[in-house]
């Protein structure tokens, strides 16, 4: 049985770290080893995670150079096969160890393994469930959704850890990375998490597309990098503009639809158990 450990990073996350620890112990799963870094939080983070700090393998709190500096401590602390990354804002499927399982037995020379997202909107009151990224697609983007992802602690060993000069494009950055290296990337055909889109990642931000033109110009070929950060300014300028117009909100709708093809989506009330009974295991 697959031993997994579940980094989990939080900072003023009293409101939503309970759901996320919770989606994780709820796995049942007796190889579990999981880690909860804290940034120094000061708003009861830290009196939440004490009530589960007996099914905790460590918990840490002190002040860090962000949240690929809290990754890192986290990974640095792991000592199972496979390695998870939790935000105190996202939640795990009640079935995504055992689907990841499943695989990583099924294809033991395969050292990345993801699934699909359900979007929360909670803007909007709406979850979303896209098609299936392409870990191929990672060189145009972060084609994998983090939250769904787990990679062997092996890999971590072998091409090191996350470079924390990045403060919101650090995930693709490793994960791509891992992609030129000729890792080889398992998809799961099943939603593994659960991620709501209020994150500065998530966010039009020009920190954002300033890493993202960052990340292809480190990682990529000059020419593929260049091609890349043009269509990453078009989409950007595309957005503002209809922002501008009031008409994005629209245009989501539009793009879910057409665009991203999504697969399945519902109205969000206030938990993501009627998510997980509509989507079953």
């Amino acid at each position: 049985m697959a031993v997994f450990s579940i980094v989990t990073a939080c900072l003023d996350a009293a409101s939503t770290i309970e759901s996320a620890i919770k989606s994780v112990l709820a796995q049942g799963w007796s190889g579990l080893e999981y880690i909860v870094i804290d940034g120094g939080s000061a708003d009861g983070t830290l009196e939440v995670i004490e009530k589960y700090r007996p099914r905790l393998a460590h918990v840490v709190s002190e002040s860090d150079g962000g949240i690929y500096d809290a990754f890192n401590k986290g990974v640095a602390l792991a000592t199972g096969d496979l390695v998870g990354i939790l935000n105190a804002d996202d939640q795990y499927a009640p079935w995504a160890f055992s689907a990841v399982a499943k695989a990583e037995a099924a294809y033991p020379d395969y050292g990345v393994f993801y699934g699909k997202m359900a979007v929360i909107d909670k803007a909007r009151r709406r979850w979303t469930v896209y098609p299936l990224g392409d870990s191929a697609r990672l060189t145009e983007g972060m084609g994998v959704p983090h939250p769904a992802v787990f990679v062997r602690r092996a890999l971590y060993e072998k091409h090191g850890l996350f470079d924390t000069s990045f403060k919101v494009a650090g995930d693709w950055d490793f994960m791509l990375r891992l992609h030129l290296a000729g890792e080889r990337f398992h998809p799961i055909d099943k939603v593994l998490a659960a991620f709501a889109n209020t994150g500065v990642s998530s966010q039009v931000s020009g920190r954002l597309a300033a890493e993202n033109r960052r990340v292809c110009f480190k990682r990529l070929k000059f020419s593929s990098a260049t091609r890349n950060v043009v269509k990453m300014e078009l989409r950007r300028l595309g957005r503002k503009v209809l922002e501008l117009l009031g008409v994005y909100q629209a245009y989501g709708r539009y793009r879910d639809a057409k665009i991203l093809r999504a697969e399945a989506s519902g109205a969000y009330g206030s938990s993501l158990d009627e998510v997980w009974a509509a989507l079953g295991g």
